[in-house]
């Protein structure tokens, strides 16, 4: 017998639970009851297409939940932003420091670094997206792994001009829009105060060598954009890439000649070495800063003269896309004007509260504070 028959009051009761039941199914967003409590219902995936740091169109499914990451900075910008719940593998080179990634210790290692990806471990993990920066193997990456079904993207966080495009960016690929926010406001509030305050300075010289001896930074380098948002001139700034040179290097490590350095005089000299979460020993960087002094015509060089020859460490410097780095670029030349800001502290925040990791302090160094 129908059951509106012999319990009439009934019908009522089993359409509402139906109705509930189809919309429950249908994502409505009604949960639907198991036993003591709710299961909510998962959340809806979609469609995302963006244009990338190369100007490619990428198409994934957002928000995204397993990514393949290339390049430490990228790294910092999703744990920033997703944390690190999404990201199942990265490079041998970001995964050297264990004891800043916590969180990564089980993550499979899928290269040696960003120009050498292992796309056959990559290809296993099936990630929703793999992301590389501008200077890594991106191109071959999309040839081998699109026709897999497996999007590539282009991501540059090392770039302190394009933060908050590419920090807006991860906000809606991983659907964290507060987040990517918070880690933007961060980011202006220094970048807006060293503007401020660098305005109508009378720029002093910079020379910023990496860690190979006479190997500088040119312009399409984030560390020559890190030299000019902290009141610099890059001394090498005027140096482009031909044909005649190209044997000496990239924007990204181009060796100069002793001489050259020389002429140029620079009133800073900035050294970067090395890339490591730990602060370096003093014994180190005093070593590191008498070797630049003792170089052969050195001692001729403003810089030198004055003791305003620094070694900081890639982690300071690299800081929330540089920003923490043209910061304490910016209270090495004008201290005067940054009387009231510690980069260190700074970076102390960074590391805090964007990479939940514990603060270090002693990232840099003078030559002026060693001969003390």
């Amino acid at each position: 017998m129908a059951i509106s028959r012999r319990f009439p009051w009934a019908r009522p009761i089993v359409l509402a639970l139906l109705l509930a039941l189809l919309l429950a199914i249908g994502g409505g967003g009604i949960a639907w009851w198991h036993g003591a409590g709710p299961v909510a219902s998962a959340p809806k995936v979609h469609g995302f297409t963006f244009v990338d740091d190369v100007g490619r169109t990428v198409s994934v499914k957002a928000p995204v939940r397993r990514v393949v990451v290339f390049n430490r900075y990228n790294v910092e910008f999703v744990r920033a932003i997703a944390g690190t719940g999404p990201i199942v593998g990265i490079d041998a080179g970001t995964a050297k420091e264990r004891a800043y990634w916590p969180g990564l210790r089980d993550v499979a290692v899928v290269g040696q670094g960003q120009s050498t990806p292992n796309y056959d471990a990559v290809a296993d993990l099936a990630p929703d997206l793999v992301i590389l920066p501008r200077n890594g193997a991106w191109a071959e990456a999309d040839r081998l792994l699109t026709p897999l079904g497996i999007p590539v993207a282009v991501v540059t966080a090392w770039d302190v001009l394009k933060h908050e495009q590419n920090a807006a960016l991860l906000g809606k690929l991983f659907e964290k829009p507060q987040e990517a926010e918070a880690l933007s406001a961060f980011y202006r509030h220094w970048r807006d105060l060293l503007a401020q305050r660098l305005r109508g300075v009378k720029r002093k010289r910079v020379y910023l060598e990496e860690v190979g001896d006479y190997r500088t930074l040119l312009p399409g380098s984030g560390w020559h954009d890190m030299i000019e948002t902290g009141g610099g001139i890059n001394v090498f700034g005027d140096v482009t890439i031909s044909a005649g040179n190209a044997a000496r290097g990239t924007s990204q490590g181009f060796t100069v000649d002793p001489e050259d350095v020389i002429a140029r005089r620079p009133d800073v000299i900035i050294k970067l070495q090395p890339g490591q979460y730990a602060p370096h020993p003093r014994a180190f960087s005093r070593a590191v800063l008498e070797r630049i002094a003792a170089r052969p015509g050195f001692a001729t060089i403003p810089a030198v003269r004055s003791g305003q020859v620094y070694h900081v460490s890639y982690y300071l410097a690299g800081g929330c896309s540089k920003i923490v780095g043209a910061l304490q670029v910016a209270k090495w030349l004008y201290p005067e004007r940054f009387r009231d800001v510690d980069p260190e502290a700074v970076m102390a925040q960074w590391l805090t509260r964007f990479q939940h990791v514990p603060a270090r302090r002693g990232y840099s160094a003078s030559l002026a504070e060693v001969r003390k």
